[in-house]
């Protein structure tokens, strides 16, 4: 069976899990293994029988490698993977794609122009209970989508600023705005943004926010709210935070409010439709959800057979870019204390 090689850059937090995705999917392969600190790259091949190097310029000399996984901390994305893209290797990127939109779309450039495929980790294009709804919304079940209600609400502990939530690395760049690009909104709620574009199809026009600092010692945001509009004259209002202590009462997750029912997102998805419809009972709540692999898995395996297909893979650049936006829009807003406009 042919399988993309992947090295993978950076091997933190997430990247455990990519790894394991990477393992247990059929069409690829960890050739590689790269991180400064030498020995968490020598762990994760260790897990998984590849090599390490802590040499990033290695791992864009070696024929032996298809694909990068880039899973490193937010501000170096943009020069590694155009790095990556230069030195004609296809670049599967963690979220978010940049920091900010104009670095989002150098790197979308630098791919196209050195013609490699540009995939970022987003879960919910692959995401068999996603693709579900995106179906059900697209033949009317719950009428016209007239709002959404994000809700990222969060209570992270004091270490996970400096060793995210396993503790697997020590570092600062979380708590630095620069380094980071942000707070809750682009580091969590970003996620949101593209399961809720993938699943409606519509896009934000407009965002108006405030945000700020108030229980955390960090430089970024730790609660935001935000109202957005979208292109079909919709509603939406963002609720995210990080300090919220006891966290959130409602595990439910994202809802999609419809003319003629709605959508809770979340680990088991439920829909109400008044009329019913397409397995779904009338005037009644029914989840929807289906076994599939885990997360990572499914992201791993979309982008990779898509490249060995070579067709655009589940997750695009430009997917990347929308759901920037919307966070570029959330922090200008905030920043300014007036409703931005999208695209930016």
């Amino acid at each position: 069976m042919e399988k993309v090689r992947f090295a993978i850059v950076g091997c933190g937090e997430i990247a455990v899990q990519t790894a394991q995705g990477m393992a247990e999917a059929p069409h690829a392969e960890i050739a590689l293994t790269m991180d400064i600190e030498l020995a968490l790259a020598q762990d994760l091949a260790q897990r998984h029988a590849g090599r390490a190097t802590s040499d990033f310029e290695a791992v864009l000399a070696d024929p032996a490698i298809d694909a990068v996984y880039i899973a490193v901390p937010h501000d170096l994305h943009a020069p590694l993977a155009i790095a990556a893209a230069q030195a004609g290797k296809h670049v599967l990127l963690e979220k978010p794609i940049a920091t900010n939109v104009a670095d989002a779309k150098r790197i979308i450039a630098a791919c196209a122009e050195n013609q490699v495929t540009l995939g970022i980790a987003f879960v919910g294009q692959v995401d068999a209970d996603c693709r579900r709804l995106r179906q059900l919304i697209a033949e009317g079940l719950i009428g016209k989508v007239v709002g959404i209600r994000y809700a990222a609400l969060a209570d992270k502990p004091a270490y996970y600023w400096h060793g995210g939530y396993t503790r697997r690395v020590h570092t600062d760049w979380r708590i630095s705005k620069a380094r980071s690009g942000g707070g809750i909104v682009i580091m969590n709620l970003i996620h949101d943004f593209n399961t809720i574009r993938f699943i409606t199809g519509l896009e934000a026009v407009r965002v108006f926010a405030e945000y700020g600092t108030f229980a955390t010692p960090v430089e970024v945001e730790d609660l935001a709210f935000a109202t957005l509009r979208y292109d079909n004259g919709a509603i939406g209002s963002v609720e995210a935070g990080s300090a919220i202590r006891g966290g959130s009462m409602e595990a439910e997750g994202d809802r999609i409010f419809g003319t003629h029912g709605q959508i809770i997102i979340g680990r088991r998805p439920r829909v109400y439709s008044l009329e019913g419809g397409q397995g779904i009972a009338a005037n009644e709540w029914v989840t929807v959800a289906a076994e599939q692999p885990s997360a990572r898995y499914n992201i791993v395996e979309g982008y990779a057979t898509a490249l060995l297909e070579g067709r655009q893979p589940p997750v695009t650049g430009e997917d990347g870019l929308k759901a920037l936006e919307i966070v570029e829009g959330i922090y200008r807003s905030g920043e300014t204390g007036r409703p931005v406009t999208l695209p930016l």
